[in-house]
């Protein structure tokens, strides 16, 4: 079996381990990283503890939760890049009241979009103190998964961002096919290909922006994404491996992993040079978008396809998550010091 990293012994004592994650009713136990975490922590006989960001709470000042613990039914790889899974896939235990210091680990693993209720739960992560959560809520508030790598335009095809109209006609007419997509976008929702002459083209700009008053990116279409989309699996600002998207047929966006792909220099490039900026801001899980030389995006706030990599190709990318969590934890500020990564990396 192909591993992603050096091996670790198995947690020895009973752990526990808390998951906020979205209700247990929308989770894809077949395919979601969430449920891959659940299973790495069982594995290792570890208390598996479910709540959401609506059943977090401060009690005299104290970060808890109403959480339930999940049993899990066993799992296997059913081929491509899913799980087998019976029905039901778990069973939970009643609701109790958690503090979350008590944790040894805390997964912080909601789906987009950062509205409301999820800023909200960052903040009461915010007062967990003795326990590490993945990943750091100042780091899930202040990155954006788009915008992020705007802070490398040398990394980046042509960009813009801008809520004009005028202006976004201008970048599809120089670029002749563009990408437009939400700031705030997620999981291809929301996604257009534009090109010069497309008879929609005012009206998909319109109702993108929300007729000019909602930014959007707008970057250069790039052809090598027939050659695959790359997501770069980086633990602690380390590629440890990549798996190839391709568009699905009759859809220019991306589709589920495919095959295993090669780190290239540029790819280990590019990690270098995000990984002080991922590790200022507590981030240690991260999945990078990357198609041909160019950086797309930084997934941050749940990055996705670590389940369906290991199913695909036999990897331990969950389990590896959540040892980095249980073993090579740090105190939460020092997460936030070039110092520490300086340490890790000499």
């Amino acid at each position: 079996m192909t591993t992603t990293g050096p091996h670790r012994a198995p947690v020895e004592a009973a752990m526990n381990v808390v998951l906020v994650v979205d209700e247990l009713d929308r989770l894809d136990p077949a395919t979601d990283t969430s449920v891959g975490l659940m299973h790495a922590a069982q594995d290792r006989g570890a208390a598996v503890r479910v709540t959401t960001p609506s059943e977090l709470s401060v009690v005299k000042g104290k970060p808890g939760a109403t959480a339930r613990q999940l049993c899990l039914a066993p799992s296997h790889p059913a081929g491509g890049c899913a799980w087998t899974v019976p029905d039901p896939w778990m069973s939970a235990g009643p609701p109790e009241h958690v503090n979350l210091d008590d944790a040894d680990a805390i997964f912080m693993w909601v789906e987009p979009p950062l509205d409301a209720a999820y800023l909200a739960a960052t903040f009461v992560l915010d007062l967990v103190h003795s326990t590490p959560v993945v990943n750091d809520p100042r780091g899930l508030r202040a990155c954006s998964e788009h915008l992020m790598p705007l802070r490398f335009p040398d990394l980046i095809p042509p960009t813009l961002v801008s809520a004009d109209i005028r202006a976004l006609y201008e970048f599809v007419a120089a670029q002749r096919v563009a990408v437009l997509k939400p700031v705030d976008g997620y999981a291809g929702h929301g996604v257009y290909r534009l090109g010069v002459g497309d008879p929609n083209l005012a009206s998909l700009l319109e109702t993108a922006t929300a007729g000019g008053t909602r930014l959007v990116v707008a970057q250069r279409y790039l052809p090598e994404v027939d050659d695959g989309n790359k997501r770069v699996f980086v633990l602690d600002g380390i590629p440890v491996s990549a798996v190839y998207r391709y568009p699905a047929a009759g859809d220019f966006r991306i589709g589920q992993p495919s095959a295993q792909a090669p780190l290239t220099t540029r790819d280990r490039h590019i990690c270098a040079r995000l990984a002080p900026v991922l590790a200022s801001y507590g981030v240690r899980v991260a999945g990078l978008d990357v198609i041909g030389p160019h950086l797309i995006e930084v997934n941050i706030t749940s990055p996705g396809a670590l389940r369906k990599a290991d199913a695909l190709l036999g990897w331990s990318l969950c389990a590896d998550v959540l040892d980095l969590a249980l073993h090579d934890a740090a105190p939460r500020d020092a997460a936030f010091s070039d110092a520490r990564f300086q340490r890790r990396f000499v």
